[in-house]
């Protein structure tokens, strides 16, 4: 059942969206997201972790005339919307934001954790959880999303925290 808080971030994405729709390059943007974001699937189970990462690093920053807040709210928009995506939320905006805002101009990094699972309603096994970096720290991410998660995998490999 869909909480409040899903209900507000949905009604917050459609006029982002709707937004989006209204010019060239919006449209275009919106395009080039949701294509690399059904592709994602294949390619993450069709090579390595670093090989997937490498691949969707981009050679240049083709978007430096978008504003990266703009780009970061129409990824995370589309993203929320993906509901049919094998990845869980986090992974896949996480994914999208690294390579569209790289491609805007901000060095982004990614991080992947995982924790054990211990609560009462939580199946016995690991969960994971990824996040973006900026400058080796955490980029609009909720600490508390990240409480209890251990990074088990940092890219790209030279960033530091």
């Amino acid at each position: 059942m869909p909480t409040l808080s899903s209900f507000r971030t949905a009604l917050a994405t459609l006029p982002i969206l709707a937004r989006a729709q209204l010019s060239p390059q919006g449209r275009q943007m919106l395009a080039e997201i949701r294509q690399m974001q059904h592709s994602l699937p294949a390619h993450y189970h069709a090579q390595p972790l670093p090989d997937l990462l490498q691949s969707i690093t981009p050679q240049q920053t083709d978007w430096q005339e978008s504003n990266p807040e703009q780009v970061r709210k129409l990824v995370d928009a589309l993203a929320f919307w993906d509901r049919g995506s094998p990845f869980g939320i986090c992974l896949r905006r996480s994914l999208l934001r690294y390579h569209f805002l790289r491609r805007a101009g901000v060095p982004l990094g990614l991080v992947l954790a995982m924790r054990a699972r211990s609560g009462p309603d939580e199946t016995p096994g690991l969960a994971g959880h990824a996040w973006n970096t900026l400058a080796g720290q955490p980029w609009h991410e909720r600490p508390e999303d990240r409480l209890g998660f251990t990074e088990v995998y940092r890219w790209p490999p030279e960033e530091t925290v």
